[in-house]
């Protein structure tokens, strides 16, 4: 198959590295992969620098131009491409009108990473139940949101961000935490993630200054907006000695095996988060909240923890209650594993997206 993504901005989070993750696995599988997106967006110089096949496209905003510049890329290319698969609401919008004008234009299959309700009005219940051919959500939680507004269940697919277990998996403590600069006697927390506001690392500082233990420290790996004001809580909060800022780290999959407990503090519209995923198939121990999708993978008390969002108090009682008892995290740890194994990986989505896509351009060849 020949699989066009279309992306508007998806900023330099978890949307990007999952297109990147999922094309490259197509590709390994024997199908052509072309993404469209501006070059101002982060997954243009990503995917490039991926090796992949990117056309600048202005998919920005809904206005007249882009419309008529995607319309006539797909005018010209409609006969060798399969499927379409859009992750913005604008590049949806611009590809679905662009479709709807065409004769014999591909199957459009939208993907929805974030886990905002969408808006129910007519053109919002036209895109998604009758311009695109599916939906995919990145969560379970997210299938209903748009069951709500009026997309049968039946039309949409939960397909979360594959995990590529050659990548990231179990590792030896000590080795890692000298190859991170970590100190081998203390009990490390880690959070692996974009810094924004919404992924919650204030509510973990706060959680961390209410644990009167200078051993359990932290390790924040990750950039963004949000590193200034965080450097500035650490400060105020005293936590100098004991929280490392380790900045954007190329090697994210050489730190999950140095941490006793990874988290995911997030508040924010998602599926399932990356970084969760990515330390269950590190075997690390794992404490979330339960935004967006996450309960898909962190099933409370059987594969980690799961408390409430923006609950420094929870948050505090988790990790006390997991450093406190190492049976306890073992446990959990190896159940996460061996569930993220059977639930989670990159040859699961991989599986998943092809089925999706399979289905969509029978269904536009048979009408």
């Amino acid at each position: 198959m020949h699989i066009v993504h279309t992306e508007a901005d998806g900023g330099k989070g978890g949307q990007p590295l999952r297109i990147i993750n999922e094309s490259l696995g197509m590709i390994q599988r024997g199908h052509q992969v072309t993404i469209l997106c501006p070059e101002s967006a982060p997954l243009h110089a990503l995917a490039r620098d991926a090796g992949l096949t990117v056309v600048t496209m202005p998919l920005r905003r809904k206005n007249l131009q882009n419309l008529q510049l995607l319309r006539h890329w797909l005018k010209e290319n409609r006969r060798s491409i399969d499927v379409i698969n859009s992750h913005n609401s604008v590049d949806t919008w611009l590809a679905a009108l662009a479709c709807a004008t065409l004769r014999h234009a591909p199957p459009l299959v939208r993907t929805r990473h974030a886990s905002g309700k969408p808006r129910n009005n007519r053109g919002t219940r036209w895109l998604f139940g009758t311009a695109c051919a599916h939906v995919v959500t990145t969560g379970e939680a997210l299938r209903h949101q748009l069951e709500e507004i009026g997309v049968p269940l039946s039309h949409s697919t939960s397909v979360p961000s594959g995990v590529d277990t050659a990548r990231f998996k179990p590792g030896d403590k000590n080795a890692a935490r000298q190859h991170c600069g970590l100190s081998e006697g203390d009990f490390w927390l880690g959070v692996v993630s974009h810094l924004r506001p919404n992924k919650g690392h204030s509510v973990l500082l706060q959680a961390l200054a209410s644990i009167d233990n200078p051993r359990i420290r932290l390790a924040i790996v990750g950039e963004g907006p949000h590193r200034a004001a965080l450097e500035q809580e650490i400060i105020a909060l005293g936590l100098q000695e004991r929280v490392v800022m380790a900045g954007h780290r190329a090697d994210p999959e050489a730190w999950f095996p140095a941490f006793d407990i990874a988290l995911s503090p997030s508040h924010d519209m998602e599926g399932v988060p990356q970084g969760v995923l990515q330390s269950l198939a590190s075997r690390v121990a794992t404490i979330a909240t339960d935004a967006g999708g996450t309960a898909d993978a962190v099933i409370d008390n059987q594969t980690g923890l799961l408390v409430g969002q923006r609950d420094a108090q929870a948050l505090k009682n988790a990790i006390v209650r997991l450093y406190d008892d190492a049976a306890l995290r073992e446990r959990l740890a190896q159940q996460g594993y061996d569930y993220l194994c059977s639930h989670f990986t990159r040859d699961c989505m991989l599986d998943a997206m092809e089925q999706v896509f399979r289905n969509a351009r029978q269904a536009s060849s048979s009408r």
